[in-house]
């Protein structure tokens, strides 16, 4: 996508995916949904954290575009005039630096998901257990034509009800989680933007030094970063 595309695209993933402008409103919010199907997926957060991971590996791949293009016009190593390479390579270390910032908020939020199951399963919810049993029946009796014999198929359904005084703290514990990484993922959100800003702006400022670095006179690559 586009520069302005892409930053159009977090002003309308943050006020349709991340309105919500308090911990306590979201908290009622969430808390009537776990209430009803604790072990449920909260459809909603998990529908904004796709959105927020897409813009992650969107920007990841914009930075990763302008390095590829410093790459390209870094001219042949010889003795003077290296400040503009010194400026390269200071932009091209910024955008690095960007780029893994933003790969550990992608690598954080497999981090709720394993939360999240750990929490569902200390719910200690109502379980059902199904087994089922094959044999073989054999019947006998004095007379060998009377001998018979045949295969036998049983399914027993065993049903497990726990009571749990925690249980309201443990689904205040959920609530809490969910609401922690909606949160967390709005803040991210807004750093990514505000490092997709900075890597732009670093990069449009110091573009003559990037694509010139020796002057005019000087060698560099000629190549488009769109």
């Amino acid at each position: 996508s586009s520069t302005p595309e892409l930053l159009a695209s977090f002003e309308s993933t943050l006020s349709s995916h991340f309105a919500a402008s308090s911990p306590s409103a979201l908290e009622t919010e969430y808390e009537a949904a776990t209430t009803a199907s604790p072990d449920g997926v909260n459809k909603n957060l998990v529908s904004a954290l796709s959105a927020y991971k897409d813009l992650l590996a969107t920007s990841i791949d914009s930075i990763q575009t302008m390095e590829r293009f410093i790459i390209m016009h870094i001219p042949q190593m010889e003795d003077g005039n290296n400040f503009g390479v010194t400026v390269q390579m200071t932009v091209a270390k910024a955008l690095k630096d960007a780029r893994e910032s933003l790969l550990k908020k992608m690598d954080s939020l497999l981090a709720y998901y394993n939360d999240r199951a750990g929490a569902v399963e200390k719910l200690a919810l109502e379980k059902t257990t199904v087994s089922q049993s094959n044999g073989t029946n054999k019947s006998e009796s004095t007379k060998e034509e009377e001998k018979k014999e045949g295969s036998t198929s049983s399914t027993e359904t065993k049903v497990t009800s726990v009571v749990d005084k925690a249980f309201p703290f443990r689904v205040m514990h959920l609530v809490a989680l969910d609401v922690n990484a909606y949160f967390a993922a709005k803040s991210g959100l807004t750093d990514c933007f505000n490092e997709i800003v900075m890597a732009l702006d670093n990069v449009e400022k110091n573009m003559d030094k990037i694509t010139s670095p020796k002057g005019s006179s000087g060698g560099s690559g000629h190549m488009g970063m769109y």
